[in-house]
């Protein structure tokens, strides 16, 4: 929502100072719009936008507040309406986001390419992590978030070339960029039917807890495993990974992805 500037002065013209200050003068071409000014609280809320879209649902104040809430502490976010409004009037001011007339939020076309260079950022430090340090899954997306702000676009190219230009991270998320396609016949876990064998394409990454069950279970991207049972009046799924059985409910069953064997 733009911010009411009614208390600001205005001259003659009826306009306040700060749009008569910044209006061009007569002969002279309109200068640029600045390049916003980038803080780690603002990449992050341009990383959980990006995400709830990414997952196919409307970003309300709600899902973003749901989304935020699944930043790792250590990224000092605040998630009151007050801090959360707050920081949409700010991005809103500098051109990143837009608010519908139902009050969706959108990224306008410069805050999805920022949004995608933050979560390449984000996947490709999880792919190095993984792949070259051997960091335990379920430690994985904490670690990447303290990465995505400080690497460079030079050390961003270097990995991509050591790592061999990844289109997805460790949890089969695509890395914006990297050529990614998506396999046919992905479908959310929930939506698969009992008996089925599937292979997991995408997990969920920002529930630590989480990760490291379907880790210990063997529900990773790539295994094969047999659907055997989707209940929706129990609200679960049950999984069968070799001689392993995982349990899942629903809502978690929603933000796994599957595809056929």
């Amino acid at each position: 929502m733009p911010e009411d500037r009614t208390d600001l002065p205005r001259n003659a013209g009826g306009r306040t100072s700060a749009e008569h200050a910044s209006s061009p003068k007569p002969g002279k071409r309109p200068r640029a719009a600045a390049e916003p000014h980038m803080t780690q609280a603002m990449e992050n809320y341009l990383l959980s936008i990006y995400l709830v879209e990414e997952q196919g649902q409307r970003v309300t104040n709600q899902q973003l507040v749901e989304q935020l809430r699944r930043v790792p502490a250590t990224e000092h976010l605040g998630t009151s309406l007050p801090s959360v409004s707050g920081m949409l009037r700010r991005m809103d001011g500098e051109g990143l986001i837009q608010v519908g007339e139902n009050r969706d939020i959108g990224l306008t076309a410069h805050g999805k390419t920022l949004a995608e260079s933050i979560i390449r950022r984000h996947r490709l430090a999880a792919r190095m992590i993984v792949d070259l340090l051997g960091v335990p899954l379920h430690m994985v997306n904490g670690e990447a978030h303290r990465l995505e702000h400080a690497m460079s676009e030079g050390l961003e190219e270097r990995i991509k070339a050591v790592l061999g230009n990844p289109t997805t991270d460790p949890f089969g998320q695509p890395i914006p960029g990297g050529g990614y396609v998506q396999p046919k016949g992905v479908i959310t876990l929930d939506k698969a039917h009992a008996g089925a064998r599937m292979i997991v394409d995408r997990i969920p990454e920002d529930d630590e807890a989480l990760v490291q069950y379907l880790a210990d279970r063997g529900v990773l991207p790539g295994v094969e495993v047999t659907v055997e049972e989707v209940a929706p009046y129990r609200g679960v799924a049950t999984l069968k990974v070799g001689d392993h059985t995982a349990i899942v409910g629903y809502a978690v069953a929603s933000r796994i992805r599957v595809r056929p064997a």
